[in-house]
């Protein structure tokens, strides 16, 4: 595997300092599943379990459905809700004190009232490993949810990596961040002497590198490990901590497109319209929007675009009307693949084992002279 890749980017794109917050949107559009029944016209609370899979972000009235665009381009059938401003909520729990005193099999079951199943399956597949691990990176250009959750709550993250230790058992537990996040280095440096059970190692600024897979290779882990990041870490503190189901996700909006890049807190089902036409300021209208990455994301128009928890980054960028040219066969698709797929030689022949190890790492697109997005190319668009 390479590791040793570097992206260039553009450093006159800078987030602002701390955290922008939207929290109070018109209307939640939450996506239903096929076997949700919902009732139509009934009042409802913050953080009420409406249907088998849906818990509503806000207080308020469910109003009807509308099909919105999920940020993996698909358009889905949601339930509407009429937020009333109110914040009512079903119930209110006692923060705990101590999370270190949850059992491994209550948090499961904490976790599971909640839906949150991934992470469910993250943690029952690291039963008994030794080695607890916080990825707090980010590869993808201009994004930086990890790196700001840990600048802005490192004593949650912290906390919740300590309380894990004690639930799971783990021997070691090592918090790992990028080498030139002076930021980073800073909050956790300040609060690590409380922890003196984590220890705090950087990694060179390479592409591919916060990847789980990457990351354990240029560890040199071979032994069973759990690997979690803030974002995780957030939703663990949470249900276990507050005793409350995370009705707020974080995602990127940055980009040369735009006068004030920032780090966005909003309402799950909140319009991304919405929170565009509130808290961005455009340079031009002549844009390109990339949702979830430059790299490995997909570009789509916002008008119906809502809020979810897979919603990472919107990146908006000046359009470049550059034209893609013939292909100069000069193998660079080739050599800078980590994985050794031939991009090249699959768009001549179809022939699949070519690309059949392809982690959609977008690096091939990424060095093509002739502007071949390769990528796209390779899964069919």
């Amino acid at each position: 595997m390479k590791r040793d890749i570097t992206l260039k980017k553009d450093y006159n794109i800078k987030l602002q300092s701390g955290i922008t917050k939207h929290l109070t949107p018109k209307y939640i559009y939450l996506p239903i599943f096929t076997d949700d029944e919902i009732i139509s016209n009934i009042l409802v609370k913050r953080e009420e379990k409406i249907s088998n899979h849906l818990i509503s972000p806000v207080s308020g009235k469910i109003v009807g459905m509308k099909y919105c665009l999920l940020p993996n381009g698909r358009v889905q059938k949601c339930l509407a809700i009429l937020n009333d401003y109110k914040e009512t909520m079903l119930q209110r729990h006692a923060i705990r004190k101590k999370m270190s005193k949850i059992s491994y099999e209550q948090m499961l079951i904490e976790l599971k009232d909640y839906h949150y199943d991934d992470l469910i399956a993250k943690l029952q597949m690291a039963k008994g490993a030794k080695i607890l691990i916080c990825n707090g990176m980010e590869d993808e250009p201009y994004v930086a949810n990890e790196i700001f959750i840990g600048k802005e709550d490192t004593n949650m993250v912290l906390e919740t990596l300590d309380a894990l230790k004690e639930m799971m058992s783990f021997e070691q537990i090592k918090m790992i961040i990028k080498n030139n996040d002076r930021e980073g280095i800073e909050s956790y440096s300040n609060f690590l002497g409380t922890y003196p059970n984590i220890n705090l190692q950087y990694v060179p600024d390479y592409y591919l590198i916060a990847e789980n897979d990457f990351l354990k290779d240029y560890l040199q882990l071979i032994e069973p490990c759990l690997i979690l990041k803030p974002s995780e870490l957030r939703i663990l503190y949470h249900v276990l901590k507050r005793r409350r189901y995370v009705t707020e996700t974080i995602f990127t909006v940055s980009g040369d497109a735009i006068q004030n890049p920032q780090i966005m807190e909003a309402k799950i089902g909140s319009s991304v319209k919405e929170v565009l036409q509130q808290h961005i300021h455009f340079l031009t209208q002549d844009t390109v929007i990339y949702i979830n990455g430059l790299m490995r994301g997909i570009t789509l128009e916002t008008e119906n675009l809502i809020v979810t928890p897979e919603l990472t980054s919107i990146l908006i960028m000046k359009q470049d009307h550059l034209q893609e040219e013939s292909c100069i066969n000069c193998g660079k698709c080739y050599q800078i693949c980590p994985k050794g797929c031939n991009p090249r030689s699959y768009l001549r022949s179809n022939n699949k084992e070519e690309i059949k190890e392809c982690i959609d790492c977008g690096l091939c697109s990424y060095i093509c002279p002739s502007l071949i997005d390769l990528r796209k190319r390779i899964k069919g668009d």
